[in-house]
């Protein structure tokens, strides 16, 4: 059963944004609008089998796929300073994941990084945020998609954002994978069993005669 949970948030200005969350079953809906963060992006690049994990979900009803130009940053960051690769390298490895899942990128606007800064200063008096020195730059990417293209389904390797979105109640389905270097655990994997088994639910239960 549908259930609707709230909360306001006060700006610099006093000004309060309301959140309404519809909570329903985890499944998705042809058409939704995708995030990456900049993890993803990494992994992408990393690992074929990665891929085919995400392209498996993506395929289920994910219309369009958005990242931002900080998210491309710092994964370009990671693959040269963690992953040995040269900067052109880095730069184009990246350009040929965009191109391969036409993925949109958006440059980050001042609102979005003010939302992004608000949600930071609201969760961080609720609970305690084990990555605190990411964990600013990652609410201000999935702000900024959030505000400017107004995804709803998040993929990332961040559980510090997922149990933020859930305490600010944005309408966003948060997908936790994980890394590439733990392929077989998933959990999108999982996830995908479960979009295939309540999809067929669906499909069954629409054949019934009523």
């Amino acid at each position: 059963m549908e259930s609707i949970h709230s909360v306001n948030l006060k700006d610099k200005e006093n000004k309060i944004q309301r959140y309404e969350r519809k909570y329903q079953p985890n499944i998705l809906i042809e058409g939704e609008i995708a995030g990456l963060d900049a993890n993803v992006l990494v992994d992408l690049v990393e690992s074929d089998e990665f891929k085919r994990n995400i392209r498996e979900q993506f395929d289920i009803g994910v219309l369009k796929i958005y990242t931002t130009n900080v998210a491309l940053g710092e994964a370009r960051n990671v693959l040269i300073k963690r992953r040995r690769y040269e900067h052109e390298e880095a730069t184009n490895k990246l350009q040929s994941i965009l191109k391969e899942f036409n993925i949109q990128k958006i440059d980050h606007n001042k609102e979005g990084n003010e939302l992004g800064n608000m949600w930071v200063d609201y969760v961080k008096k609720q609970i305690h945020i084990k990555k605190f020195p990411t964990f600013p730059s990652d609410c201000r990417i999935l702000a900024n998609l959030f505000s400017q293209i107004k995804v709803n389904i998040y993929f990332t390797e961040d559980k510090d954002l997922e149990r933020a979105v859930n305490i600010l109640k944005v309408p966003i389905k948060v997908i936790i994978v994980g890394e590439a270097s733990q392929i077989n655990s998933f959990e999108v994997k999982r996830f995908i069993k479960e979009q295939s088994k309540e999809k067929r639910k669906a499909f069954h239960k629409s054949r019934k005669p009523r």
